[in-house]
């Protein structure tokens, strides 16, 4: 009889060992649960020093110097491509190549003026860790200009047949705001003056003997990338 009980006793002890052991796991609770991920905010501040930068901007330029020039000057179209450097997280060097045009009206040859700046300069940027950033600049360097025929001849000088087409040195002024779209994306808006020595009575007596100048208004996007990073070449260090 005892015997019989025992065995009984052992048969209800392994009925009842899983059932104890699901009573004793406990429930996951607020404190114990896994917690969600959590999406890391999008840090879009963090500093550039020592990235390059390639950019583009385009706009919108009218000739205000040289009275033959401005008095006829139609606004038209202008670019520039611009490759830049962070020195710091307020300084930029920036190397610009650029092109803008204006309409002189309907003489057919005197149809526009052009010019190609080629010009070094620097911008210094305000308010280090925001998204929006204004900046002023200034720069240098040789502007490429001509006044052409509507067959886009260079014109020339009714008294010495000289061609308006020459390369001087000027400089401009920029002010602007510069906002951080992503970590290496900027855009930027801006207006710049451009002031070109081209003053020449001797070689062009008869007009367009003038400085010449002309502002633009400006949108642009620059693209930074880093130029610190090593390059992962598989090779020991």
């Amino acid at each position: 009889m005892a015997r019989t009980l025992a065995k009984g006793l052992i048969a209800l002890l392994m009925l009842a060992s899983p059932s104890l052991a699901r009573a004793q796991t406990p429930t996951p609770t607020d404190a114990t649960a896994p917690a969600t991920p959590v999406a890391k905010p999008r840090i879009v501040y963090e500093s550039l020093v020592g990235y390059g930068a390639v950019g583009f901007q385009g706009g919108v330029p009218i000739f205000v110097a040289d009275s033959d020039v401005s008095a006829n000057a139609t606004p038209r179209l202008s670019g520039d491509l611009s490759f830049s450097y962070v020195w710091d997280d307020n300084l930029v060097g920036d190397l610009n190549i650029g092109y803008a045009w204006n309409r002189l009206g309907d003489d057919p040859e005197r149809w526009m003026i052009q010019t190609v700046p080629i010009t070094l300069g620097a911008r210094y940027v305000m308010k280090r860790q925001s998204r929006n950033r204004p900046y002023v600049g200034a720069g240098a360097g040789a502007y490429i200009w001509a006044i052409q025929t509507k067959d886009l001849g260079a014109a020339k000088d009714d008294i010495t047949f000289e061609r308006y087409r020459r390369a001087d040195f000027g400089f401009y002024g920029t002010a602007g705001l510069e906002r951080r779209l992503s970590n290496t994306l900027t855009g930027s808006a801006d207006a710049a003056y451009h002031y070109i020595m081209s003053e020449d009575t001797h070689d062009f007596p008869s007009g367009f003997n003038g400085n010449k100048a002309y502002v633009q208004f400006r949108l642009g996007l620059k693209f930074y990338f880093s130029l610190s990073e090593r390059l992962d070449q598989g090779l020991p260090e």
